[in-house]
């Protein structure tokens, strides 16, 4: 396989800087589409607490952020999930999980694409049937900046992200500074406002407000394209979560003042809060801004998921368990083109798909694809943040130097705790159609690459015995684990294999 990737042409090698992986992290999660389209989700049940769900839901990321950390420390490879899964779990798990998270941010690319078509027309007053062509020819500009040089489109992701925190952080001030409508108070961060009564509806708005932090991590997934990546990633990731805690607190406080607590349900009616928001305390050209900055956002959120996507989906078929065709990089720029087009040709599809065949009147159908694809691919992204949280207990257990159950153990127990609550609350109760199938969607994907596991266990056993083992950096400076070293393909074009991966074939 080493041959391929190098007839290939590999990927770019220490063009992003700390500062474009912690851009690449920050645009993935989208504050300006965050905090536009989602609080109202969370604030249907968090309520005047919603502030509180999202303080609570930044934690939870704390903890998982600690285990990313913990294995970007001592690899780095294009894949995060994919490859930490594997030198964790075992080669099989860790095939489940590439397979799943790339699912998952294939879904999220029709996601945002959907958002910048809604808000597109409502901008500019467009009829509502000129989404899906707007929804495509923003698909062709996301394929061209996700293949041109990735250092480039880090920049313009840096761009775009400071502008619509800009937007957000003016409406924050003026808000926070004149009181909202009955004063400034702590009491949106206690459990006393949420409509379903104290911690219950918290707990779902935490559920809720996990979605908004989903991407923080995947500057992990530019670890191979990272100068010194074992220092500049685990920046990336930890700098991404606190500045997600602290703006989406600020804001959701923001929104829940301004409105006033004596007037939540006009909070839970309004999809777009912040929008309304900034129209009152400041005028109607803070709220064009705002719904600007949310176009800008949701398109440099679409380019690095597919970014991302691409990683994962260029570590598994140079590992040889995904077409090769997928391997194929842009001789100038070093990106995975071919990947990136096969997901936007994915995107295109999905889209039409579910906002034309099974459209939901009372979101309408960009809303719709929207809702439905936040929805799967967040259920699909949470399994794998389980795993890594159990993986790396197990992980830090065999390399670590200075091991310690709390640290090591009692965190990512956290995090399993939490996601799992999160996963449980997003199946139950029901959600609406078509959000309705996504559980079974999920289920029946996650099937489909457990009987890819199986032929290729039983076919092609070298291939799952590869997976995991290419790394762009590794460190030197833990102590390998006890027991004999596993055996690995060759692969002298990276910095080798490490001894860690437990094999399962």
């Amino acid at each position: 396989m080493s041959t391929t990737s190098q007839q290939q042409g590999g990927l770019a090698r220490g063009r992003l800087s700390t500062a474009d992986a912690v851009a690449i992290s920050v645009s993935i999660l989208t504050p300006g589409l965050a905090m536009l389209l989602n609080v109202s989700g969370v604030a249907a049940t968090a309520g005047g607490s919603t502030p509180l769900a999202f303080l609570l839901g930044g934690i939870a990321c704390l903890a998982l952020a600690f285990v990313v950390v913990g294995f970007t420390r001592r690899m780095a490879s294009a894949g995060y999930a994919y490859t930490y899964v594997s030198r964790s779990l075992g080669q099989s798990p860790g095939f489940l999980a590439g397979w799943l998270y790339a699912f998952a941010f294939i879904c999220f690319v029709p996601m945002t694409m959907a958002a910048v078509a809604y808000l597109v027309c409502d901008l500019f007053h467009l009829h509502a049937s000129l989404w899906f062509p707007v929804f495509c020819a923003g698909m062709v500009v996301v394929v061209m900046l996700s293949v041109v040089n990735v250092q480039a489109t880090a920049r313009v992701q840096i761009g775009i992200g400071v502008a619509t925190v800009l937007a957000i952080l003016l409406v924050d001030v003026v808000v926070t500074a004149r009181g909202g409508a009955q004063g400034n108070t702590l009491q949106p961060l206690t459990f006393a406002h949420t409509t379903k009564g104290g911690f219950s509806g918290v707990f779902y708005g935490i559920i809720l407000g996990v979605t908004s932090y989903i991407g923080f991590e995947t500057a992990a997934d530019f670890g191979e394209e990272t100068a010194n990546p074992r220092k500049a990633i685990p920046i990336a990731v930890i700098a991404s979560v606190i500045f997600a805690i602290i703006l989406y607190v600020w804001t959701t406080y923001s929104l829940t003042i301004g409105f006033g607590l004596d007037n939540q349900a006009a909070f839970i009616a309004d999809p777009a809060a912040l929008k309304t928001v900034a129209n009152h305390y400041i005028g109607g050209w803070a709220g064009t801004l705002v719904e600007l900055g949310g176009i800008l956002a949701a398109l440099a959120a679409c380019v690095g998921c597919v970014t991302a996507t691409t990683r994962t989906l260029y570590a598994m078929s140079r590992e040889g368990v995904l077409p090769s065709f997928l391997t194929r990089t842009h001789p100038r720029y070093k990106t995975p083109v071919n990947a990136s087009i096969v997901v936007a040709l994915a995107a295109i599809a999905f889209a039409a798909i579910i906002g034309f065949g099974f459209n939901q009147a009372a979101f309408g159908q960009p809303i719709t694809v929207y809702y439905f694809f936040a929805t799967l691919a967040t259920l699909a992204v949470i399994v794998v943040y389980i795993a890594l949280c159990l993986g790396g207990i197990r992980y830090f257990k065999r390399t670590h130097a200075k091991w310690n159950p709390v640290l090591h153990v009692a965190v990512p127990l956290a995090g399993v705790a939490l996601f799992a609550s999160a996963l449980y609350g997003s199946i139950y109760p029901v959600p609406t159609r078509p959000l309705n199938a996504t559980p079974y969607l999920v289920i029946a994907w996650t099937l489909a690459g457990i009987g890819v596991v199986l032929v290729l266990r039983k076919r092609r056993p070298e291939a799952i015995a590869r997976v995991g083992s290419i790394l762009g950096e590794e460190a030197a400076d833990e102590p390998e684990p006890a027991g004999p070293p596993a055996s690995a393909p060759d692969v002298s074009h990276t910095h080798g294999a490490s001894a860690d991966a437990p094999q399962d074939a």
